[in-house]
């Protein structure tokens, strides 16, 4: 009865502190009234007590309180014994006569059975009457097969106490859910929508739940896929997508388009039908990580600085472009190389020191001396910084090399120059300045002395600051705090001196921080050259650019008003053009004598000159003002290739498969077409078709005529503004071709051109083929 393992089966029930069962109760009666015995009870024995499940016939106060110590309890004995007990008068029965039930609670005939739930015996199922009772053999098979009901039953209880807490923490789960849960049915409604399912797609549970899954987050270009990919499911009863990881676009309440990545997961209610399940999460955060990293990925590799990522060994790895430049190495044939016995290292220091600092502090820096490929010299600025490699596994070395070859030559020729500054001095033209650590001129030359007025002789042993104005000796006070905290060597800078007879100079002055081989100041030279007349012509300079700005935005406005009263004269222009060429067709539709016939052609060519024309100024007036836009839509090609024709007023064959759908603005297809066919008409003698064929996901429609073709020098500048052969005798400005390009990207194509076989031009337009459905 104390076994653990058998305690804890009892407490696991969960009957302890719960209500009474509904199915134990209608056994416990059952037992009271097939026995004809006035109480019945579903005892769970603990190892200090006993608890009733259920209760019938219970005198009080032990029917309220539904328990009693094991002092009062018969049905431990039940349990410790592991089998019935029978106790016809318990007053006279040796195992229980000194027991409290019976003087306390009346029990004096008793019939227990075991009840066994998972292999250990919990409690007894007992009836008790109070007076003394003789069970018959069937009282106690009835009781004996109500206590394997009653067995049966906690064993329900359980299970759904079971199904219960792990429905409550699944809900739980979902709720505290970082992901979006859907849950759909094979019709696509939704079943379950958590909090998370709520914030990432704006619907809360309420709306969603009942509603169909493809007018909530499915974008509408994909929602005909998704019913589609539903009634495949119901018709085969298989889910081809299940178990998988799907990244699709997703929409929220308020039309944001986002991708997400899901598991989507199917399993079977009743009648088989299938019921999906997904945990979706938006990604647009990871890919744009993903397309930072690519980017940050080809920043590096077009880093000018060399970028070499090895192992510690020397293998490389990775090599930049950067590299590739410094060293003249293509990547390809360093990969898998040794970097120091392909660059020649040469290093500062033995290299297991360079390989003692890497390991104890993670980088090392210094300079090094490469070999590039073609046999130069390099001097290198570099920096080894050890991480984890990728994969977890080892340690690689990025390094990091700036050619600082150029820089070396240039300090060697600086203390070059430095020594012939003291031999050349004195005969300076240039004013140069010794000072000493106390301010006062040690040294100066003939040139300084003029450019201030004074002698050297005059200068020498003076304070070299009184020379400089009021105003700018601050300046001076920090530029020379910086070179004395080893900031710099020197500096540089511009100032005013004063000249003996008080009129002011202004000078460019260098000035360098002497120290000798401890690093300790010696003195300051300074080189000091007169710039009054630059600083005027500077000033001069300025007022000029003030003046060239402001003319600048003159013509600016000028180009503004050029702009717009070419567009205003283009729109005006097309009221009237409008009604010449509605009455030109009705006239040329009339019954009208040949030369009124004739006369009427040749208006409703210029007519449509002169319309041609207007498109083209509006077009270059957007195109000029930055404001040319359009809409696509889906465009059934052969029609408008046909209606090209008919606008251009051409006798063109046209060929094009049916059902070919391109995305574009009608109207600037319409455009572009018209212009390749009068371009055709004007220069190549006219079209002699107009075609079109798919390419991949393009379709490439093609104005071809036998003309005198297209010269090669003017060919790369074909679409450029203004493009017109010197020797053409046809009219135009050069602008149509510009204007056919830039509609085309506008509609997201593009034009191009090719010389006709054997003779003539070929002008080509690529457009996008819109999506089916």
């Amino acid at each position: 009865m104390d076994s653990p393992g058998r305690v804890a089966a009892v407490r696991a029930t969960g009957l302890l502190d719960a209500g009474e069962a509904p199915g134990l109760r209608r056994l416990t009666r059952l037992a009271a009234r097939l026995l004809g015995a006035p109480t019945a009870l579903v005892s769970l024995v603990l190892d200090d007590r006993q608890v009733f499940a259920s209760q019938i016939g219970l005198p009080q106060p032990w029917a309220d309180l539904g328990q009693t110590p094991l002092s009062h309890s018969f049905c431990q004995h039940v349990v410790n014994g592991d089998q019935p007990l029978v106790v016809s008068d318990a007053r006279e029965h040796p195992l229980v006569r000194d027991n409290l039930a019976i003087t306390e609670i009346g029990v004096i005939a008793y019939a227990g059975m075991p009840i066994r739930v998972g292999g250990e015996t919990l409690g007894a199922f007992c009836a008790i009457d109070v007076e003394p009772r003789a069970w018959t053999a069937e009282h106690l098979a009835i009781l004996e097969d109500l206590a394997a009901a009653v067995s049966s039953e906690i064993e329900l209880v359980q299970s759904a106490q079971h199904a219960e807490e792990n429905s409550a923490l699944v809900r739980r789960i979902l709720e505290v859910s970082q992901d979006a849960y859907v849950s759909i049915d094979a019709d696509g409604l939704v079943r379950e929508w958590n909090p998370a399912a709520e914030r990432l797609f704006g619907w809360s549970r309420d709306e969603a739940v009942g509603m169909d899954l493809s007018t909530l987050i499915v974008p509408e270009a994909h929602r005909e896929a998704h019913r589609r990919g539903l009634d495949r499911v119901r018709s085969t009863g298989k889910s081809v997508l299940a178990g998988q990881r799907l990244e699709l676009p997703a929409v929220d309440r308020d039309g944001r388009v986002f991708p997400v990545e899901f598991t989507l997961q199917a399993t079977n209610i009743g009648g088989g039908r299938p019921v999906f399940h997904a945990f979706l999460h938006d990604i647009s955060a990871r890919r744009t990580a993903e397309e930072q990293l690519r980017r940050q990925a080809e920043l590096i590799d077009a880093a000018p600085a060399s970028v070499i990522v090895r192992d510690p060994d020397g293998t490389i790895r990775f090599w930049n472009q950067g590299a590739e430049q410094m060293y003249g190495w293509p990547a390809d044939a360093v990969l898998g190389r040794n970097i120091h016995r392909l660059l020649t290292t040469v290093f500062p220091k033995p290299l297991s020191e360079v390989e003692q600092a890497l390991a104890t502090t993670g980088s090392w820096h210094g300079e090094l001396v490469h070999r590039r490929a073609d046999g130069k010299t390099v001097v290198a600025l570099s920096r080894f910084v050890s991480r984890p490699a990728a994969g977890g596994t080892g340690q690689e070395i990025i390094e990091t090399n700036t050619d600082i070859t150029e820089r070396r030559r240039a300090e060697q020729a600086r203390e070059e120059s430095e020594r012939r500054f003291r031999v050349q001095f004195h005969q300076s033209t240039i004013g140069q300045v010794i000072v000493g650590l106390d301010g006062n001129i040690l040294h100066v030359n003939d040139a300084y002395a003029r450019m201030v007025g004074r002698s050297a002789a005059e200068l020498t042993g003076s304070g070299v600051v009184l020379l400089t104005h009021p105003d700018d000796r601050d300046g001076d006070t920090e530029a020379l705090a910086g070179l004395f905290a080893d900031d710099g060597d020197s500096y540089e800078r511009t100032k005013r001196l004063l000249h003996a007879d008080g009129h002011l100079v202004d000078v460019q002055t260098g000035v360098r921080l002497i120290r000798d081989g401890g690093g300790r100041p010696l003195h300051l030279i300074g080189v000091v050259q007169d710039i009054t007349e630059q600083t005027r012509a500077r000033h001069e300079r300025d007022a000029t650019q003030a003046v060239l700005a402001e003319r600048n935005e003159q013509l600016q406005r000028a180009n503004q008003l050029k702009l717009d009263l070419m567009g205003m004269l283009s729109h005006d222009i097309g009221t009237p053009l409008t009604a010449i060429l509605g009455y030109g067709e009705v006239l040329s539709e009339a019954d009208l004598p040949a030369p009124l016939t004739a006369l009427t052609t040749r208006i409703m060519n210029g007519a449509h000159r002169i319309d041609e024309l207007r498109h083209n100024v509006l077009a270059m007036c957007k195109l000029d003002a930055g404001e040319l836009t359009t809409v696509r839509q889906p465009v059934l090609l052969g029609a408008a290739l046909q209606d090209a024709v008919d606008a251009a007023d051409m006798a063109v064959p046209v060929d094009c498969p049916p059902g070919v759908t391109v995305l574009a603005n009608p109207a600037h297809l319409r455009q572009i077409l018209v212009n390749f066919l009068t371009n055709a008409r004007k220069y190549g003698g006219g079209a002699t078709g107009l075609s079109a064929v798919v390419v991949g996901g393009e379709a490439e429609v093609s104005v071809t005529d036998e003309g005198a073709g297209v010269p090669a020098e003017l060919r790369p500048h074909l679409f450029e503004r203004y493009t017109r052969a010197e020797d053409s005798l046809a009219e135009g400005h050069g602008l149509g071709l510009h204007i056919v390009s830039s509609l085309a990207q506008a509609n997201g194509g593009r034009v191009g051109y090719r010389p006709g076989v054997p003779s003539g031009s070929v002008f080509t337009l690529r457009l996008e083929i819109a999506p089916a459905g």
